[in-house]
């Protein structure tokens, strides 16, 4: 393989890599509320279910999973909110070069 063929080939996979970090990156900014919610229903039960999941992503109230019991609370968690901010996912932009 010649040095022109190993530099285009090498410049395409870096386009290809930074084109889906960016993309990567774009989704969890724009569902970070998801995340958020995810993490919350996950510290209070541990565990969560497919149901538990969709709601997540309906950004609905999550309901304790089947054979949760809970004396203290058994609300529904935090209902996901519509955050579209970059600052929890603000990592320096020089990892992409």
């Amino acid at each position: 393989m010649s040095d022109e063929t190993a530099h285009a080939i090498d410049e395409e996979v870096r386009a290809i890599v930074n084109r889906n970090y960016a993309r990567a990156r774009q989704i969890l900014i724009d569902n970070m509320d998801i995340l958020h919610a995810m993490k919350d229903a996950l510290v209070k039960y541990e565990t969560i279910e497919e149901e538990q999941i969709k709601q997540l992503m309906n950004r609905e109230p999550v309901t304790p999973p089947s054979g949760w019991e809970d004396n203290k609370d058994t609300k529904p968690t935090a209902k996901p909110q519509e955050q579209k901010t970059e600052s929890a996912v603000n990592h320096s932009e020089d990892s992409e070069a």
